[in-house]
């Protein structure tokens, strides 16, 4: 069984190379029954479809995502709280929960109430409970001292634009979460209303008549939720071939924002994901992981280690799907000001975002501090 390193721990980013059948294999015993395999085996599918429809299976997900959950009981109400009721959390304004560490354990409360329910028969429920459930808790120092090595987390979520081939537009543009560890929660919450909106992917360039409200409600979740956020955008007009343009574009706006983010003491170990376009990454991705390694080397020594970009599929985060309307209406109002669907939903990624107008080309930075 795969065991994370110190950054997959309760507050780390997720690992989603993980296999639900992996990590639960070696928890079966022969001769179960054969009722209870099956029920095993329905979990296990449910939570590798991605199907979080009762309690029993999004435990079990959490379970499955985050090991240390499986001797923590504090540990896995947080991760559980934090994942499905992230917009409760977020309505009472709790981002943090290690609080919950310093209490009195959960576990100790419940045994003294059996003990004096039970053994001394006093103040009972209305039912007696026949069976209860072991639980089990690391020791809280243990468990803070394993978080002391997590390293701050910023995450970069881009996305480039003008590369259809008949624009005389080149841009990459996005979000930056300045601390993981305190977004996490929005994002969790960003993505529990993305869910509710169908698994087709909101991107820009097919935003109709018909098809704006999902765009127009993306934006208005995450401008509820900006505070704690860089935006930026790099953009310039060009003709011919773009994604050499793309390669330069990228490397400068990640090399600009974690300038931009060390003037603003943000500055920690970045992070980045893109869209996936086949064509750009099979040619450019290796070399600009090299590129931003030497980058990060020369002006920022010894300091942190980029690790290499990911490339990920439109519709399976909810940011990179942000990251593409900002691209997107950047290009928009650079190119086009019009009153078709298209020219509202740019003029919102501008009221969301806070860019100026990009008639002058270059770098557009707008940072939400924490607390805005």
């Amino acid at each position: 069984m795969h065991i994370p390193d110190a950054q997959g721990l309760l507050f780390g980013p997720d690992d989603p190379s993980e296999s639900p059948q992996a990590d639960f294999t070696a928890a079966w015993q022969p001769g179960l029954e054969e009722a209870l395999n099956k029920k095993r085996q329905q979990l296990l599918a449910a939570i590798a479809r991605s199907e979080f429809g009762d309690v029993e299976q999004k435990v079990a997900f959490i379970l499955q995502r985050f090991p240390e959950t499986r001797e923590s009981y504090v540990g896995l109400c947080i991760r559980y709280w934090q994942r499905f009721n992230a917009e409760v959390l977020e309505r009472w304004n709790l981002a943090n929960l290690d609080f919950l560490f310093e209490l009195d354990r959960l576990e100790t409360i419940g045994r003294v109430r059996r003990e004096i329910q039970n053994r001394l028969q006093l103040f009972r429920g209305l039912e007696a409970t026949a069976q209860y459930r072991l639980l089990y808790q690391k020791n809280l120092q243990e468990y803070l001292a394993a978080h002391k090595g997590v390293i701050p987390e910023v995450r970069f979520y881009l996305d480039e634009t003008g590369n259809e081939g008949n624009k005389a537009y080149t841009g990459v543009a996005g979000v930056c979460a300045m601390n993981w560890r305190q977004y996490e929660m929005h994002a969790a919450a960003l993505a529990q209303w993305r869910r509710t909106q169908g698994p087709e992917p909101i991107h820009f360039v097919e935003i109709g008549s018909d098809r704006t409200a999902r765009a127009m409600g993306l934006l208005k979740e995450l401008e509820q939720r900006r505070s704690g956020l860089l935006f930026m955008g790099y953009a310039f007009r060009t003709q011919g071939p773009t994604r050499e343009a793309m390669f330069s574009l990228f490397a400068q706006l990640v090399m600009d924002s974690l300038h931009r983010l060390k003037h603003l003491g943000s500055l920690n170990e970045p992070r980045l994901v893109k869209e996936t376009e086949p064509g750009f990454d099979s040619m450019y991705l290796e070399k600009l992981n090299k590129h931003l390694t030497e980058l990060v080397g020369l002006d920022f020594p010894s300091q942190f280690v980029v690790q290499p970009v990911e490339a990920v599929v439109k519709g399976r985060e909810v940011l990179l799907e942000c990251a593409d309307l900002i691209a997107g209406g950047m290009q928009r109002r650079a190119l086009l000001k019009g009153h078709n669907p298209k020219d509202v939903l740019a003029e919102a990624v501008f009221n969301v975002t806070g860019f100026e107008d990009p008639s002058d080309d270059g770098v557009i930075f707008k940072v939400y501090p924490a607390g805005s």
